[in-house]
């Protein structure tokens, strides 16, 4: 059972329902919820717990319960129902993308045109080669330049993304 501090006002509404658990014998206890009675035949002292627990639970809000014992002495508690999965409050949606438009002329109509984030720069060695090192886990991230590299014109455009 979760209990109810008072950082979480909201939990609890102005007028809590009331379940009122009456002994009738040794044995059998009929329920009522807020004044009507339960239409099930009277529960045992080995049900009481499970059925409050799911008259709680589908009243979704802490409740006040109250145990009429035959010597005439009341039990009193409040109750807030467990959370269940489906009842979890729904996180709020993520940030839509935000969208860069980076534009270029000079390919062939229709052609593949690659897009590529540039991560870092590295310079060529004295006989013109190039070498990069990408770690396969590295996430790309838009920042530095973006090049749009056609694949048939060879146009090759490279634009600030910041």
């Amino acid at each position: 059972m979760r209990m109810w501090r008072k950082s979480d006002p909201e939990a609890v509404p102005a007028v809590l329902p009331l379940i009122i658990a009456e002994v009738i014998s040794e044995e059998h206890i009929v329920l009522t919820v807020n004044g009507q009675r339960i239409p099930a035949a009277p529960t045992t002292r080995d049900e009481l717990g499970r059925a409050i627990g799911e008259l709680v639970t589908r009243l979704h809000s802490p409740t006040r319960v109250e145990v009429h014992e035959l010597d005439g002495s009341v039990w009193a508690d409040i109750i807030t129902p467990v959370a269940v999965p489906g009842d979890a409050p729904i996180p709020p949606a993520a940030p839509g993308p935000v969208l860069v438009e980076f534009t270029s002329e000079g390919f062939v109509p229709g052609e593949d045109v690659a897009i590529a984030l540039v991560l870092r720069h590295t310079s060529a060695g004295g006989n013109g080669t190039a070498r990069a090192l990408v770690d396969r886990a590295e996430k790309a991230t838009v920042t530095g330049e973006v090049i749009l590299l056609g694949r048939i014109s060879g146009t090759l455009s490279i634009q600030r993304a910041d």
